[in-house]
Protein backbone atom coordinates (compact mmCIF):
# COMPACT_ATOMS: atom_id res chain seq x y z
CA UNK A 1 0.00 0.00 0.00
CA UNK A 2 1.34 3.41 -1.06
CA UNK A 3 0.53 6.45 1.42
CA UNK A 4 0.22 10.06 -0.06
CA UNK A 5 -0.79 13.66 1.90
CA UNK A 6 -3.65 15.32 0.67
CA UNK A 7 -1.70 17.61 -1.46
CA UNK A 8 0.30 14.57 -3.19
CA UNK A 9 -2.52 13.18 -3.99
CA UNK A 10 -4.88 16.05 -5.36
CA UNK A 11 -2.07 17.46 -7.72
CA UNK A 12 -2.03 13.46 -8.99
CA UNK A 13 -5.52 13.58 -9.43
CA UNK A 14 -5.36 17.09 -11.27
CA UNK A 15 -2.55 16.41 -13.59
CA UNK A 16 -2.74 12.49 -14.18
CA UNK A 17 -6.33 11.70 -13.12
CA UNK A 18 -6.91 8.82 -15.63
CA UNK A 19 -3.11 7.17 -14.59
CA UNK A 20 -4.05 7.81 -10.89
CA UNK A 21 -7.62 5.68 -11.60
CA UNK A 22 -5.27 2.83 -13.34
CA UNK A 23 -2.92 2.86 -10.74
CA UNK A 24 -5.01 2.03 -7.95
CA UNK A 25 -7.33 -0.69 -9.88
CA UNK A 26 -4.52 -2.46 -8.62
CA UNK A 27 -2.56 -1.09 -6.25
CA UNK A 28 -4.25 0.05 -2.80
CA UNK A 29 -3.86 3.75 -1.85
CA UNK A 30 -4.27 5.22 1.20
CA UNK A 31 -4.65 9.26 1.77
CA UNK A 32 -4.41 11.00 4.73
CA UNK A 33 -4.82 15.25 5.79
CA UNK A 34 -1.91 17.65 5.76
CA UNK A 35 0.45 17.63 9.02
CA UNK A 36 -0.61 21.59 8.90
CA UNK A 37 -4.00 20.89 10.07
CA UNK A 38 -3.10 21.51 13.18
CA UNK A 39 -6.66 22.23 14.21
CA UNK A 40 -7.93 18.71 13.28
CA UNK A 41 -9.89 19.79 9.75
CA UNK A 42 -10.36 18.23 6.75
CA UNK A 43 -10.24 17.96 3.16
CA UNK A 44 -13.23 16.95 0.98
CA UNK A 45 -12.69 13.07 0.69
CA UNK A 46 -14.70 13.10 -2.17
CA UNK A 47 -11.46 13.86 -4.33
CA UNK A 48 -9.99 10.73 -3.33
CA UNK A 49 -13.02 8.88 -3.86
CA UNK A 50 -13.70 10.58 -7.40
CA UNK A 51 -10.08 8.96 -8.51
CA UNK A 52 -10.07 5.35 -6.62
CA UNK A 53 -8.13 5.92 -3.51
CA UNK A 54 -9.92 3.14 -1.27
CA UNK A 55 -8.80 4.38 2.19
CA UNK A 56 -9.55 8.06 2.80
CA UNK A 57 -8.81 8.96 6.14
CA UNK A 58 -10.19 11.99 7.70
CA UNK A 59 -10.20 13.44 11.32
CA UNK A 60 -13.11 11.56 12.74
CA UNK A 61 -12.95 14.13 15.64
CA UNK A 62 -14.20 17.01 13.72
CA UNK A 63 -17.54 17.19 12.88
CA UNK A 64 -18.70 18.94 9.37
CA UNK A 65 -19.11 19.11 5.58
CA UNK A 66 -16.57 16.71 5.18
CA UNK A 67 -17.34 13.82 7.95
CA UNK A 68 -20.71 14.36 6.73
CA UNK A 69 -19.35 12.90 3.26
CA UNK A 70 -17.85 10.21 4.80
CA UNK A 71 -20.80 8.71 6.56
CA UNK A 72 -22.80 9.51 4.03
CA UNK A 73 -21.32 7.05 1.46
CA UNK A 74 -20.53 4.36 4.61
CA UNK A 75 -24.26 4.54 5.17
CA UNK A 76 -25.45 2.07 2.20
CA UNK A 77 -23.29 -0.50 4.24
CA UNK A 78 -24.33 0.02 7.65
CA UNK A 79 -21.45 1.96 8.00
CA UNK A 80 -19.21 -1.13 8.12
CA UNK A 81 -16.87 -3.00 5.76
CA UNK A 82 -16.23 -1.34 2.77
CA UNK A 83 -17.72 -0.01 -0.33
CA UNK A 84 -17.04 -0.96 -3.95
CA UNK A 85 -16.30 1.16 -6.31
CA UNK A 86 -17.71 1.41 -9.90
CA UNK A 87 -17.03 -1.47 -12.26
CA UNK A 88 -15.26 1.20 -14.69
CA UNK A 89 -12.63 2.13 -11.69
CA UNK A 90 -11.76 -1.68 -11.16
CA UNK A 91 -10.44 -1.96 -15.07
CA UNK A 92 -6.64 -1.36 -14.74
CA UNK A 93 -7.10 -0.63 -18.24
CA UNK A 94 -9.79 2.15 -17.45
CA UNK A 95 -9.48 5.35 -19.40
CA UNK A 96 -12.43 7.25 -16.88
CA UNK A 97 -10.66 10.36 -15.86
CA UNK A 98 -12.86 12.65 -13.17
CA UNK A 99 -12.20 15.94 -15.26
CA UNK A 100 -13.46 14.20 -18.21
CA UNK A 101 -16.35 11.71 -17.39
CA UNK A 102 -17.87 12.06 -20.62
CA UNK A 103 -14.86 9.45 -22.26
CA UNK A 104 -15.80 6.50 -20.55
CA UNK A 105 -17.57 3.45 -21.98
CA UNK A 106 -21.00 3.42 -20.39
CA UNK A 107 -21.52 7.35 -19.69
CA UNK A 108 -25.04 7.57 -18.54
CA UNK A 109 -25.92 11.39 -17.46
CA UNK A 110 -29.49 11.48 -15.42
CA UNK A 111 -31.36 14.16 -14.06
CA UNK A 112 -32.31 14.51 -10.54
CA UNK A 113 -35.06 16.67 -9.60
CA UNK A 114 -36.37 17.60 -6.11
CA UNK A 115 -39.42 18.65 -4.67
CA UNK A 116 -39.09 20.39 -1.76
CA UNK A 117 -41.92 19.99 -0.09
CA UNK A 118 -42.34 21.06 3.46
CA UNK A 119 -40.68 20.15 6.92
CA UNK A 120 -41.43 18.98 10.36
CA UNK A 121 -40.66 20.20 13.85
CA UNK A 122 -37.35 21.69 13.28
CA UNK A 123 -35.30 21.98 16.37
CA UNK A 124 -34.67 26.18 17.68
CA UNK A 125 -30.93 26.85 16.95
CA UNK A 126 -31.35 29.64 19.16
CA UNK A 127 -32.62 28.80 22.77
CA UNK A 128 -33.33 32.58 23.39
CA UNK A 129 -37.03 32.62 24.75
CA UNK A 130 -39.42 33.46 21.92
CA UNK A 131 -37.29 32.56 19.00
CA UNK A 132 -38.57 31.14 15.78
CA UNK A 133 -35.86 29.46 13.31
CA UNK A 134 -36.25 31.09 9.39
CA UNK A 135 -35.86 28.17 7.58
CA UNK A 136 -34.74 27.24 4.04
CA UNK A 137 -33.87 23.76 2.36
CA UNK A 138 -30.14 23.39 0.18
CA UNK A 139 -29.71 20.34 -1.61
CA UNK A 140 -26.06 19.99 -2.91
CA UNK A 141 -24.43 17.40 -4.87
CA UNK A 142 -20.87 15.96 -4.45
CA UNK A 143 -19.15 14.25 -7.25
CA UNK A 144 -16.41 14.26 -10.26
CA UNK A 145 -15.80 18.20 -10.91
CA UNK A 146 -18.40 19.18 -13.19
CA UNK A 147 -21.34 17.23 -10.44
CA UNK A 148 -20.59 20.08 -7.92
CA UNK A 149 -23.62 21.80 -7.67
CA UNK A 150 -25.82 23.54 -4.94
CA UNK A 151 -29.64 24.90 -4.87
CA UNK A 152 -31.91 25.72 -2.26
CA UNK A 153 -35.17 26.73 -1.17
CA UNK A 154 -36.53 30.45 -0.25
CA UNK A 155 -36.83 30.90 3.33
CA UNK A 156 -39.88 30.60 4.97
CA UNK A 157 -39.76 33.32 8.52
CA UNK A 158 -40.95 32.11 11.25
CA UNK A 159 -42.06 28.38 10.97
CA UNK A 160 -40.29 25.64 12.39
CA UNK A 161 -43.20 22.94 13.08
CA UNK A 162 -44.81 22.67 9.08
CA UNK A 163 -42.87 25.12 6.72
CA UNK A 164 -44.26 24.24 3.46
CA UNK A 165 -41.80 25.79 0.52
CA UNK A 166 -43.06 23.01 -2.62
CA UNK A 167 -40.71 24.57 -4.75
CA UNK A 168 -38.56 22.21 -7.13
CA UNK A 169 -34.52 22.00 -7.37
CA UNK A 170 -33.18 20.44 -10.62
CA UNK A 171 -29.86 18.77 -11.32
CA UNK A 172 -28.01 17.08 -13.77
CA UNK A 173 -25.60 14.32 -12.19
CA UNK A 174 -23.02 13.31 -15.07
CA UNK A 175 -21.13 10.77 -12.96
CA UNK A 176 -24.46 9.26 -10.79
CA UNK A 177 -21.76 5.69 -9.71
CA UNK A 178 -19.76 8.26 -7.78
CA UNK A 179 -22.11 11.33 -6.79
CA UNK A 180 -23.28 11.91 -2.90
CA UNK A 181 -26.33 14.12 -2.45
CA UNK A 182 -26.74 16.13 0.90
CA UNK A 183 -29.87 17.77 2.32
CA UNK A 184 -28.85 20.69 4.82
CA UNK A 185 -31.53 22.64 6.81
CA UNK A 186 -30.86 26.15 7.96
CA UNK A 187 -31.95 29.18 9.71
CA UNK A 188 -31.33 32.08 7.28
CA UNK A 189 -30.03 35.45 8.87
CA UNK A 190 -29.98 38.38 6.41
CA UNK A 191 -27.12 39.98 8.71
CA UNK A 192 -24.93 37.08 9.14
CA UNK A 193 -24.31 33.34 8.27
CA UNK A 194 -27.30 31.02 8.17
CA UNK A 195 -27.55 29.08 11.28
CA UNK A 196 -27.17 24.84 10.77
CA UNK A 197 -30.16 22.96 11.92
CA UNK A 198 -29.77 19.94 10.25
CA UNK A 199 -28.62 17.46 7.45
CA UNK A 200 -28.87 14.44 5.63
CA UNK A 201 -26.26 12.46 2.78
CA UNK A 202 -26.50 9.49 1.08
CA UNK A 203 -25.48 8.21 -2.12
CA UNK A 204 -26.69 9.16 -5.18
CA UNK A 205 -27.79 5.44 -6.42
CA UNK A 206 -29.62 4.82 -3.10
CA UNK A 207 -31.71 7.40 -3.54
CA UNK A 208 -35.52 6.20 -4.34
CA UNK A 209 -37.63 7.95 -6.35
CA UNK A 210 -41.42 9.16 -4.89
CA UNK A 211 -42.66 10.66 -1.81
CA UNK A 212 -39.81 10.75 1.07
CA UNK A 213 -38.76 11.65 4.29
CA UNK A 214 -35.55 12.86 4.80
CA UNK A 215 -35.12 12.81 8.66
CA UNK A 216 -32.17 14.96 9.92
CA UNK A 217 -29.18 14.65 11.79
CA UNK A 218 -27.29 16.48 13.57
CA UNK A 219 -24.34 18.37 13.29
CA UNK A 220 -22.29 15.66 14.95
CA UNK A 221 -24.49 12.56 12.69
CA UNK A 222 -26.80 11.66 15.38
CA UNK A 223 -30.48 11.99 14.58
CA UNK A 224 -32.94 14.59 16.24
CA UNK A 225 -36.37 12.58 15.75
CA UNK A 226 -38.78 14.12 14.96
CA UNK A 227 -37.22 16.51 12.78
CA UNK A 228 -37.57 15.50 8.87
CA UNK A 229 -37.92 16.85 5.25
CA UNK A 230 -40.75 15.83 3.12
CA UNK A 231 -40.00 15.47 -0.83
CA UNK A 232 -40.90 14.27 -3.97
CA UNK A 233 -37.98 12.82 -6.01
CA UNK A 234 -37.71 11.84 -9.86
CA UNK A 235 -34.76 10.49 -11.64
CA UNK A 236 -34.88 10.26 -15.28
CA UNK A 237 -32.73 10.18 -18.56
CA UNK A 238 -30.93 12.84 -20.13
CA UNK A 239 -33.04 13.51 -22.94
Amino acid sequence: MSSFSESKAKKLAKEAGTEFVQYNARQLCRTYPSGLRTDSSNYNPQDMWNVGCQIVALNFQTAGLEMDLNDGLFRQNGSCGYVLKPDFMRDGSSQFSPERPEDRPGYKPLRLSIQVISAQQLPKVNQKEGSIVDPLVRVEIYGVPQDQAKEETSHINNNGFNPVWNETLNFIVYTPELALVRFVVEDYDKASRNDFIGQFTLPFTCIQPGYRHIHLLSRDGTAIPPSSVFVNISISDLS
